[in-house]
Formats: structure tokens, C-alpha cells, sequence
């Protein structure tokens, strides 16, 4: 059987739209199957991939079946939900990691099911099905844009976030929130509001107050997050807008020696194409990997670690071009490379680590994987080597060339998830490795394999695999709001950074390109006492 390597994704459907619920293409079982295939090759016979059936672990020889894809669509809408809950209850690979009060959060969720199934009301089971999601935190946990529920996404996205106020906040590290941006003749610039502006007031309350009382769960524009730093950027992207012709009276900060003045803003329609871009997603026209050389220093952009073509299949074009760009920086004797991991949608583990091995002069540990087993119902370790097929302890990164010896940053950002986060963790972990990026990555980094048909062509996927360290410790996922890769050099959001954000400025590849400029001065100043080059 020819294994077709494990992968991770952040989630769904036609046209990779993250999180908020989508993906690529309507029969993303492919996504869970290449982890079903993982597990698969470990036995010598002919087994479906989507049968789930390994037949080895590390520790006793037995078979490790995971749990089936359920079909529950024709059901009645409230006894298909109850049985969604029961199977996610039990093979969700995060409960006591993250706490989830599985019984507290069916309570919450099923009178909405109740009410929408007995009104018969698309958008309002949808609506349920979209909070009870949120309630996990976790940016594994969506629901994928198909088709057939395209419409009623569109419906509630145009509802609760169809207008804008044209204004853009940014929390500042000093606690204040500032308008980033104004749309130029939005309402918020025909009432006055200037880029730099401090908002202290949203409504009746604080703006602060007012961004973290936004309910995510209700909005169907809000990415799926996994921290508390995610969750209140998405709150502040998300207050700024509205239903349309919905008010908001907010208070700005008067200059010095002046009184704050308030103002009216009215929401209004800011055309298709914004409400189509609301929900973070990958554009599948862009390039999954670019390159160039910038001065002394190399750059390599990488926006998924999977070939869109076809997800189950090794994305070799992605891993030549990177070794073409690794070579060309070689042979032009770089100081440096940035490896920009910001909005990475993961895919392939062993992508990941095969980039991570070029930049490791000795092996490393990476991960070893813990699965939901359906003939026991219990979770256990179970950790398979693409590369031969054998059942181990844990993955490891090892040597790859070409190599690169020289400093190396990873810039990130809460949009850079599951393998993404993996390669992000590599390059933290490396010597003269950093990360850096104004926030951390998502802090979703399990094995989603679960998935759950449900009606309206609603689907449910999940994670029913965890990541762990040698010690059995959960590896990047969030927990108490907490997690994912952090930045070893953070960018502070001062004013002057957010506004030079704002007008389309790279604050972090700049500041990435500092770093380099430091970092690869330390060889230059060894070689002057006498010291060598490290090899590249």
C-alpha cells in the first residue's frame, strides 16, 4: 500500500476557507483519510484507508481502529445533534486537556437545535451548531463551506457583519484601542474619526469592555480560535461592523488641553466582494510557496504545506521549490533566512519536518501521536513513521540537504496553524532560531480525522488525535485560553506600529531583517578574533 503521509489541516470545503467553516473541496474526507492512511501502513495488507484499520503499536501488537465517519443527515435535526454530541464527547482528543464540561455545554446548545428544527429554520440550526463549535476552542472543530450550505453562511454573514462602520481597532500593549485605519468616506471618516485616533468609548461602555463582550459564536465571519489573544483580535476585527443602517455612538480622546467628543456612526454596505473576504480563507490562486533574496538575506513565504491539486497526494512541487530556493541562497553565500509562516493553513507533517531537517544539523525530536481506538473507546499512543511505515515511539526530525546554518526566523501570527505551528516550533527550538511576530500562532496543532454529516448538509469535523512530547505532554493546543508557538521576539503594538500595519507596511519582516542584521554580525565579529564561518 502506498501511504500517502500525514497531514494536517485547519478545516473544510471548495475553496479553502478557514476556520469560520470551509475548506477545500466537498469531499474533504481527504483530509482525515490521509491520517487514516497514516496509520494504515503499518500493515502489509490491502486495506480501504478510509476503513481506519492499523494493525500495530509500539507497545503491543494491538489493531488500532479509528473511529468511523458518521452519517446522521437523515435524521430529525434534534436526535442528529444528540448523536453529534455523544460521538464528539467521547473522541474528542481534548477533553481533559482542555477542560470541556461536555453535559454544561449541550444544555446551552440544545433548546437552540430544539427551536430551529421545530421552526424548520436553516439558518437558526446552523446558527446553534456555529456556537456550540466556538464553545471548544479549538481551530480544528468546524464546520466546512459546501454548496448546499453555502447560502445559508452568506445569509447569516450578511445578517450579523453585512455593513461596516469603516473604521479599523487595534488594542494597543498600553491597554488603549486606537482606529488603525479609516476607510476613506466611510461613515467613520465623514464623522470626523482620523487614523490614530484613540476610541475610549464603544456604546455605553469602555471599548475595551465593549470588544470583549463581542459573542464569536454568533457571528458566522469569526475565524475559529483556540486563545485568548486570537479570540480578542477577532473581537475587535469583528465589532466594526454590523447589520445594515445599525448605530453606534463612540467617544474619542481629545487632544491635549481639549474635551473628548463623541460621534454617530451608521453602518452601511460595503459592497460583495467585502462580505465574501470577511471570513479569513486561503485565496487558491495564490502561489503555497515564493522566494527571493532581499540584500544579504533570503525569504521564503509559505502559505500551506499541501499540494491544493490533490491534498492526499505528497506535495513534492512545494518541497523542490524550496530546495531550488534553499540552493540559490546557499550559492549566493546569505547571512540569513526568513521563513514567513504567517497565515499557514498547515498540511503535512512530514513537510514540515523535512524543511525543519534542513536547517538541524543533528536529529530532534518532534512529535509522537495519541489516537481515539474504537474497539476500546480509550485513547493510546500510536505514532507511525511515514517515511518507513514502522511503528515508533515518536517522529524525528533528521538532517536534510541541502542545509542552512545560518540564523534562520519564523515570523508568525494567530493565523499560522496545525503543521504550520509544527514547523514554527522547529525553528523556535533551533540554535539561532527565532520566532517573531506581533502574537503566537493558533494553538491547534491536533489530528483531525472525526467528521459528522449532519442535516441541511451541515458537516462537523474534530480532532481525534493529539500531539504529545516524549512524556506524554500535549504539544502546542491551547488550554485555558493559552498555547500555540509564541514569538521569541515579540513587535510591540505601540501606535506607530499598528498604524504602519495599518497602511500596508511589513512592521515584522522588518523587524525579522533586524534580527538577521544582529544575529549574523556574531559570526562576522567571531571570524575578526579569529574564528570560522559556520558551514553552510
Amino acid at each position: 500500500m502506498k501511504s500517502v503521509g500525514a497531514r494536517r489541516d485547519s478545516g473544510g470545503p471548495e475553496r479553502i476557507e478557514v476556520d469560520g467553516g470551509s475548506a477545500v473541496r466537498t469531499d474533504f474526507a481527504t483530509r482525515s483519510v490521509s491520517r487514516w492512511c497514516r496509520v494504515a501502513t503499518v500493515v502489509v495488507v490491502a486495506l480501504a484507508c478510509n476503513a481506519g484499520v492499523a494493525n500495530a503499536e509500539a507497545s503491543d501488537t494491538a489493531p488500532l481502529r479509528r473511529a468511523a465517519q458518521a452519517d446522521f443527515s437523515g435524521l430529525d435535526g434534534v436526535e442528529a445533534f444528540r448523536r453529534m454530541h455523544e460521538k464528539i464527547a467521547a473522541e474528542y482528543a481534548f477533553t481533559e486537556w482542555k477542560g470541556v464540561d461536555w453535559p454544561a455545554l449541550r444544555a446551552r446548545i440544545l433548546p437552540l437545535i430544539e427551536a430551529a428544527t421545530a421552526a424548520r429554520d436553516a439558518e437558526a440550526y446552523r446558527a446553534a451548531l456555529q456556537a456550540y463549535v466556538a464553545g471548544l476552542d479549538d481551530g480544528h472543530v468546524n464546520l466546512p463551506r459546501n454548496e448546499t450550505v453555502a447560502p445559508v453562511i452568506d445569509a447569516l454573514t450578511a445578517r450579523a457583519s453585512g455593513a461596516t462602520f469603516g473604521i479599523g481597532l487595534v488594542e494597543l500593549d498600553d491597554a488603549r484601542v486606537i482606529a488603525a485605519s479609516v476607510a476613506p468616506s466611510g461613515p467613520a471618516a465623514r464623522a470626523g474619526v482620523r487614523p490614530g485616533d484613540e476610541v475610549v468609548r464603544w456604546g455605553d461602555r469602555p471599548t475595551a469592555e465593549a470588544i470583549g463582550a463581542v459573542d464569536l459564536g454568533r457571528l458566522a465571519a469569526a475565524a475559529r480560535v483556540a486563545t485568548d489573544v486570537h479570540r480578542r483580535l477577532e473581537q475587535a476585527r469583528l465589532i466594526t461592523r454590523a447589520p445594515v443602517g445599525a448605530a453606534v455612538e463612540i467617544e474619542l480622546s481629545g487632544e491635549a488641553g481639549s474635551a473628548p467628543r463623541r460621534v454617530r456612526l451608521v453602518a452601511e454596505s460595503d459592497g460583495p466582494e467585502a462580505l465574501r473576504d470577511l471570513a479569513p480563507r486561503l485565496d487558491p490562486g495564490e502561489a503555497p510557496i515564493t522566494s527571493r533574496r532581499v540584500g544579504r538575506f533570503g525569504y521564503i513565504r509559505l502559505t500551506i504545506l499541501a499540494d491544493l491539486a490533490d491534498l492526499g497526494r505528497w506535495p513534492e512541487a512545494i518541497w523542490a521549490a524550496y530546495r531550488r530556493a534553499l540552493l540559490r541562497f546557499r550559492a549566493a553565500g546569505v547571512d540569513g533566512l526568513v521563513l514567513d509562516l504567517r497565515g499557514n493553513h498547515g498540511g503535512w507533517d512530514l513537510l514540515a519536518m523535512r524543511i525543519c531537517g534542513t536547517l538541524r544539523r543533528t536529529p530532534t525530536f518532534y512529535e509522537a501521536t495519541v489516537f481515539y481506538d474504537a474497539d476500546t473507546g480509550r485513547f493510546r499512543r500510536f505514532t507511525v513513521d511515514d517515511r518507513t511505515g514502522a511503528v515508533v515511539e515518536g517522529l524525528t526530525v533528521t538532517p536534510e540537504k541541502p542545509t542552512f546554518a545560518g540564523p534562520v526566523v519564523a515570523l508568525v501570527d494567530p493565523m499560522t496553524i496545525s503543521s504550520g505551528e509544527g514547523l514554527a516550533r522547529c525553528v523556535r527550538e533551533r540554535p539561532g532560531g527565532a520566532t517573531l511576530g506581533f502574537h503566537g500562532t493558533r494553538g491547534s496543532f491536533g489530528l483531525a480525522g472525526g467528521e459528522i454529516r449532519l442535516p441541511g448538509g451541515n458537516v462537523v469535523h474534530y480532532p481525534d488525535g493529539r500531539a504529545v512530547d516524549r512524556d506524554g505532554t500535549v504539544l502546542i493546543d491551547s488550554r485555558r485560553g493559552v498555547g500555540g508557538v509564541a514569538p521569541t521576539i515579540r513587535v510591540p503594538v505601540t501606535r506607530e506600529t499598528a498604524m504602519a500595519k495599518a497602511r500596508g507596511e511589513d512592521v515584522e519582516l522588518a523587524a525579522a531583517f533586524a534580527f538577521l542584521d544582529r544575529a549574523s554580525a556574531e559570526p562576522s565579529k567571531a571570524r575578526r578574533m579569529g574564528g570560522s564561518r559556520p558551514p553552510r
